[in-house]
């Protein structure tokens, strides 16, 4: 990390969009902000905005290159139903962004993307459309049009929430081989072998990966091995743990924890169980729930299981995104409706998080990433 500094970018809401669970977000994002973190401080310094970038409410840096995709979350683009997904260069220290270019989804408000294991394929899901898709990565990191287009369909236990598909996530195997389309509006983990000559997804509906009914599953992740995958529910604020058969690409539950632990809504308001992440010394699981506005701390069992011990307030109102620093020292939890980053340290021994501020003017934060790049010559942090 010596001759490297830390990029992070957020992303978020520029216009006002209607969401799934009903609440209309203003919109207050100014676009793309690029913020230079410093690990031995924890503090953040404001570089700059790329502007004129309609909701990228999900953002991903290429860890191959300096290069970053967002979606663009819209209802429409050109008068048709569909979101886009953009690709831009990343250039200059002070982490400007220059527009390759933008490709359709061809299904409504684009929530999430992932890479392919080679850097390949970009993969993105729509949440309204009931669809994702995979886009080629042409040699100078823009997109093809997309090589495959799926879309979900049927509906789940809550009339309201699941009266259709709503893919949320896609989610690597651990080879690489699978892909794992999280679709809330199903309660499932629907599988697909995938083709990385061709970009193409074929349907393995035998190995999905079942939840409970009115869970709705949002987001999740593998351990280290392979062997445990952990699913953050969002209707139901509830992880669930799978064992992962590598072999037969088979999962099966193994315990349900709720991540709410003591602490209930107030006014009122909706539980939204929304990220989650692991260290990266695999001891810890960290997830936000929206409405009670907090981040949870499970521990990690020996046998793979989680026991939640610590729920500590994300400084701010709706964390529906976070990240922890490469090194694990921090978590940064973005609170999109009070335009806030709360910067958090994480204790060594335990797990725990403790909030050290929170960061100001942060413009509605949705999603994060982080970016590592050179550092110039007698470069240190502020």
């Amino acid at each position: 990390m010596e001759n490297e500094e830390l990029l992070l970018f957020t992303g978020g809401y520029t216009e006002p969009i209607l969401m799934g669970s009903g609440e209309t977000v203003p919109g207050s994002c100014k676009g793309i902000v690029c913020w230079r973190f410093c690990p031995d401080t924890g503090r953040l310094e404001y570089r700059g905005v790329t502007e004129g970038v309609s909701n990228p409410s999900c953002v991903l840096a290429d860890p191959h290159g300096p290069y970053l995709y967002c979606v663009n979350e819209l209802k429409q683009y050109g008068g048709i139903e569909g979101s886009t997904v953009s690709a831009f260069a990343i250039e200059a220290d002070e982490g400007r962004l220059r527009l390759i270019n933008r490709q359709f989804t061809c299904g409504a408000d684009a929530c999430h993307l992932s890479m392919s294991p080679d850097g390949r394929y970009l993969l993105a899901a729509n949440y309204s459309g009931g669809s994702f898709c995979v886009f080629p990565v042409r040699e100078d990191h823009g997109l093809d049009t997309a090589s495959c287009i799926l879309k979900h369909h049927g509906k789940g236990a809550d009339p309201w929430r699941q009266e259709k598909a709503h893919p949320h996530q896609t989610i690597l195997s651990p080879d690489g081989q699978l892909v794992y389309v999280s679709d809330l509006g199903l309660d499932r983990l629907a599988c697909y072998e995938a083709d990385w000559e061709r970009g193409w997804l074929l349907p393995a509906e035998e190995k999905d990966i079942k939840g409970l009914p009115g869970q709705g599953t949002r987001h999740g992740v593998f351990n280290g091995s392979g062997d445990r995958l952990y699913i953050m529910t969002e209707m139901s604020c509830e992880v669930n743990v799978y064992q992962y058969d590598r072999a037969a690409c088979r999962g099966k539950l193994l315990q349900t924890v709720p991540a709410l632990g003591e602490k209930l809504p107030g006014d009122g308001a909706m539980c939204l169980g929304s990220g989650i992440r692991l260290h990266p010394s695999g001891r810890w699981l960290y997830c936000a729930v929206r409405g009670t506005d907090h981040i949870a701390v499970f521990r990690m069992e020996p046998d793979g299981g989680l026991s939640l011990i610590q729920t500590e307030p994300s400084g701010g109102r709706t964390p529906r995104d976070f990240v922890i620093s490469p090194e694990g020292r921090y978590l940064l939890a973005g609170n999109q409706d009070t335009d806030t980053i709360g910067v958090f340290k994480i204790h060594e021994e335990s797990g725990c998080i403790e909030k050290m501020y929170m960061q100001e003017e942060a413009y509605c934060v949705t999603s994060l990433c982080f970016w590592k790049r050179q550092k110039r010559a007698g470069e240190s942090c502020s």
